[in-house]
Formats: C-alpha cells, structure tokens, sequence
C-alpha cells in the first residue's frame, strides 16, 4: 500500500485511518523553529460521513487508500438516499444523505461528478469548484456604498449566502463550494 508524509497532504485524497478511507478535507501545520511541527488535519469519514479534526506528526507515513474514479450524474434523491448512474455502465450506486451531509444543496440533475470507489462500493462524489444557482429572494440592488458591502439572497435550492449590493433577484450567480459563498455572476468569466 502507498503511503504518504503529512508534510505531502492534498486536499480531497483519500488516507486509511483506523481501517477506513477518510477524506482530508483541510489541513494546517502548527509548529516553531524550537518545537516539532505538526499537522492538523479536518477528515470526513467515507463510509459514516462524519467530520472529525486529528493533530499529526510531520514525520509518520500514513497509508492512501486505493480508491478508484468514475464519472456519475444524480438520477434522483428520495430524501434519504442518493441515487447516482455510472455514465458510461448505467450501473446505479448509492450514497446516503448522511453521507452527503450539508453539501446536498451542490448537488443537481444533468451535472456530472467525479466518483470515489472504494472496493466496488461509492463512497463520495467531488464537488465542482463552482456551482450555478439562481437567485429567488434579497433585497432590490442598489449602486454606490462600499466594495465590502454585502446583503443576504436565499437560491433556488434553499441556500443562504451573502451577495453583493448590486446582484438582483433572478440573476444567476455562482457559488463556492467549498467556501459556500458568492464567487461571481454566472455570465462573468471565471477566474
């Protein structure tokens, strides 16, 4: 099995923690020129979905799980269970709405994902850097004010973010996936 420094962390790879692939979804190192550095490191547990933050040595080799990689599109939810088709074998895999989590609202029909396999069983889906929403509610937009002015706008799919002044209801507007806020208007060019 291939194994890894801390020090060689990316995130969205895939390690063998405890018997069970986790995810890195942030990391930090912590340390001066007198003290021992170490990693601090947030895991989202493949297989329960659960979050959990673990401090590491920068010197211990840790294991990368084998995970394989197809192509998916959601075929459809029922509330507690997500239902993705394999785009080129049609086969359908499952993840649960645990498993998603709180990024359901990034997930959409018609958008292909990049799959996790791990011993033939979907264990996650990877998010696109950016997705497109639209906006349904904030406040009419207004010209003028500071650069760092922002207001709250609700999107077609329930989420909250905070927008700029000048973005109106029914634009369409992208957002961060990762940071889960405003990125820019979707007819921008991204960055």
């Amino acid at each position: 099995m291939q194994t890894v420094l801390p020090s060689e962390f990316k995130r969205g790879m895939v390690l063998m923690l405890d018997g069970a692939p986790q995810l890195v979804e942030e990391f930090h190192t912590s340390g001066t020129a007198q003290t021992k550095h170490k990693i601090h490191v947030r895991l989202r547990h493949l297989k329960t979905g659960r979050l959990t933050e673990q401090t590491l040595p920068d010197g211990e080799r840790l294991p990368i799980a084998d995970v394989q990689h197809c192509r998916v599109q959601l075929s459809y939810a029922d509330g507690k269970d997500f239902v993705f088709s394999d785009v080129e074998s049609f086969e359908e895999l499952t993840l649960s709405a645990e498993q998603i989590g709180d990024r359901r609202c990034f997930i959409k029909e018609n958008v292909e994902y990049r799959a996790l396999l791990f011993d033939g069983q979907l264990l996650d889906i990877v998010l696109p850097p950016n997705v497109s929403f639209k906006v349904v509610d904030t406040a009419p937009p207004t010209s003028g004010g500071s650069v760092a002015t922002w207001k709250p706008a609700r999107l077609d799919d329930g989420l909250e973010i905070m927008v700029p002044l000048f973005i109106a209801t029914g634009e369409k507007i992208r957002v961060d996936t990762t940071e889960r806020k405003y990125a820019g208007r979707e007819n921008e060019p991204k960055k």
